[in-house]
């Protein structure tokens, strides 16, 4: 592609991030679901009942599988459907360390208004990421 060699650096850098992290948790999504549905690694939720589990709240959905909420899927990836979930992770946080990696090509420029603009907002995805609130619901 030609046209990469014309490409602003923090664009390349930016491009190739999300593109190898997208390609690496496509393929992670793709082993994990057939790790799940060859039975390779046990399910939490037994295929065979999902689609009466898909019915239900998310509460007794986690009841009924013994599950929990929040980032407590990671303590079960020995699970199929549990490790699936680390290949949506993944996905998820390609924007984030796409913008992360184009940080220090913003200082290597001198351009410290973008480079902060970077960092307040990979600090805001990642807070959001995290689940933490600043507001507590009673």
């Amino acid at each position: 592609m030609k046209d990469s060699a014309r490409m602003p650096p923090e664009e390349k850098r930016y491009a190739d991030v999300l593109h190898w992290g997208s390609l690496a948790g496509f393929i992670l999504l793709v082993l994990s679901f057939l790790l799940y549905i060859t039975g390779t690694l046990p399910p939490q939720a037994p295929l065979d009942q999902l689609p009466r589990l898909w019915k239900l709240s998310t509460a007794d959905y986690l009841a009924a599988t013994h599950g929990s909420g929040g980032w407590h899927w990671i303590t079960t990836l020995d699970k199929g459907d549990s490790l699936s979930l680390l290949g949506i992770a993944l996905l998820s946080a390609c924007p984030i360390a796409s913008i992360a990696a184009v940080i220090p090509v913003y200082l290597r420029q001198r351009n410290h208004v973008y480079a902060v603009l970077c960092i307040l907002t990979v600090m805001v995805l990642l807070y959001a990421a995290s689940g933490m609130s600043l507001f507590r619901h009673s």
